[in-house]
């Protein structure tokens, strides 16, 4: 009998020992199906994602595109695609714009798009001074109802770029009325990201890692994953060791950029894929003229002419984009090799005008400070390095001011305490018209955020009216060989598209705009 006992014990605990064997082996299946369900990617900075109104300038770029979606879609050389409106009809003076709306879309809550939905998100930055700076916005009068998926937008004047402004990240992309509170209201209190793009927001820890998963609801392709978290990780080298490690699986592009130098690493390890693109960004110096010695268009030749662009991309930046001629990269609308010819390498040439000037060997020496920051482009500390060291040789001292990012951009569109300062174009729809008025154009204070000058001034707002292909053309030219000629800016390089993956993360395609890099939806784990 007692025989009997030790072997029913013996036998009670090896069936507990296989149910536990089974769970353990059924939790380990579940884990790792939900780590291939789950992507996770590097952002630079806090997403914003408790305060992402569309129409803000509250969040990461990338989160506004996961998020929300525009009437038209960006395409390449500015060709204008279907959205969320599948066609669009535009009145022969330019000032009429009928968009006809996509009848089969669903919100991130179940509520349909439509044009109610539509005029709501358009009359909440309608008519609101901060917008003023994109045409759309300054010049719409009227947005009107024309049936239940058609609107009809009337503006004080024509502008080829309305288009254009509409594909870019922010601020007029399309809401739910649901979004705020009272619902419906465009003056209402923003509540919670509502949209109809692939993604919406599931969770989010301010500066550590905001959680989406896809909307049942989206109309186009369905995403492969599950969940993809935005990890915070602001230190480039630190974003480089987090791939290598697994942490993340993916970086790069706008929203994460990755160091030159640790691209080569990357390039020879086989558990990686590099994806690399021509992009629509430049780098180039803003040149302030409202400084004394810079207002000289001799001084500013010399700066063009002492910087070895080609050595910037083929050495420094190790091929990851091209040289720079014009302040545009040619995949940008409108831009050629005979609006934007630049300046070769000529250090003898940068010499004698500065001699010209009253510098250099025989005259006074002139002494610059260069602003950069490194959070967002960690590429641009060897860049202004590099800068320095070539203006030495032309006999022109550089003092580098590397700044956090917030007072970075600061000093940019406030305080202006800087000769010099390495900075970006924007990219993809806000190319050229929208970059030129932003930081070219002359404001309310008589001055331009990047260089004041009235008669280039006045022909950028010419170019804004122009229409017709061959006008824009002939506008366009007229701007570019102006800022070319006078020395403007001093164009550096043209990054590429830069984006680092882990080689299991399959399904990579890029996105239409920089701000939206990649077609998140298509991206899945290797089973």
């Amino acid at each position: 009998m007692k025989n009997k006992s030790i072997l029913f014990v013996l036998f009670a605990i090896t069936l507990l020992f296989l149910a536990g064997c089974t769970e353990d082996k059924k939790n380990k299946a579940k884990e790792s199906k939900e780590v291939r369900d789950t992507i996770q990617v590097a952002i630079t900075r806090d997403s914003g994602a408790d305060k992402l109104d569309a129409a803000s300038y509250d969040g990461a770029m990338s989160t506004y595109t996961a998020v929300y979606e525009p009437l038209v879609e960006y395409g390449e050389k500015g060709d204008i695609k279907p959205a969320l409106a599948t066609s669009w009809d535009i009145s022969e003076d330019g000032k009429t714009y009928i968009f006809h709306l996509r009848d089969d879309v669903k919100f991130s809550d179940g509520s349909k798009m439509d044009s109610d939905a539509v005029l709501f998100s358009i009359n909440r930055w309608k008519g609101k001074k901060e917008y003023d700076w994109l045409k759309t916005a300054s010049t719409l009068e009227k947005a009107d109802k024309v049936d239940e998926y058609t609107i009809k937008l009337t503006f004080s004047e024509p502008s080829a770029f309305i288009l254009n402004e509409l594909t870019a990240a922010r601020p007029l992309r399309v809401m739910s009325p649901n979004a705020v509170e009272p619902a419906g209201d465009p003056d209402g209190k923003f509540v919670k990201a509502i949209g109809t793009g692939p993604w919406q927001i599931d969770g989010y820890v301010k500066d550590k890692e905001t959680t989406f998963i896809p909307n049942k609801h989206y109309w186009n392709e369905k995403a492969e994953i599950g969940k993809m978290v935005w990890k915070v990780i602001a230190d480039p080298e630190t974003r480089s060791l987090a791939l290598q490690e697994g942490s993340i699986q993916l970086a790069g592009a706008e929203m994460s950029r990755i160091p030159y130098q640790a691209l080569l690493t990357f390039k020879e390890d086989d558990r990686f894929k590099v994806e690399s693109r021509p992009g629509t960004m430049s780098y180039f110096l803003v040149i302030n003229n409202q400084r004394e010695p810079l207002q000289n268009v001799k001084v500013r030749q010399a700066l063009n002419f002492a910087v070895d662009k080609e050595n910037l991309a083929n050495n420094l930046l190790d091929k990851n984009g091209y040289a720079a001629k014009g302040l545009f990269a040619e995949t940008v609308p409108f831009v050629n090799d005979v609006n934007s010819p630049g300046y070769a390498y000529d250090l003898d040439k940068a010499k004698e005008l500065l001699k010209e000037s009253g510098y250099g060997e025989d005259g006074k020496k002139l002494k610059l400070k260069l602003a950069l920051q490194t959070e967002e482009f960690p590429e641009w500390k060897q860049i202004a390095e590099t800068i320095q060291s070539d203006l030495k040789e032309a006999g022109i001292e550089i003092t580098l001011d590397s700044m956090e990012s917030t007072a970075y951009y600061d000093n940019l569109w406030g305080e202006q305490d800087y000769d010099l300062l390495i900075y970006r174009s924007y990219a993809d729809g806000l190319n050229p018209q929208g970059f030129l008025d932003s930081l070219f154009s002359i404001n309310e204070n008589g001055k331009g955020i990047a260089y004041t000058d009235k008669t280039l001034s006045a022909q950028i707002m010419n170019a804004a009216k122009a229409l017709s292909q061959e006008e824009r053309q002939a506008t366009y030219n007229t701007v570019l060989s102006y800022m070319n000629d006078n020395a403007v800016t001093v164009p550096l390089f043209y990054p590429n598209d830069i984006v680092v993956h882990n080689d299991g993360l399959k399904g990579f395609v890029w996105g239409p705009i920089s701000d939206d890099p990649v077609r998140w939806n298509k991206l899945k784990n290797e089973e």
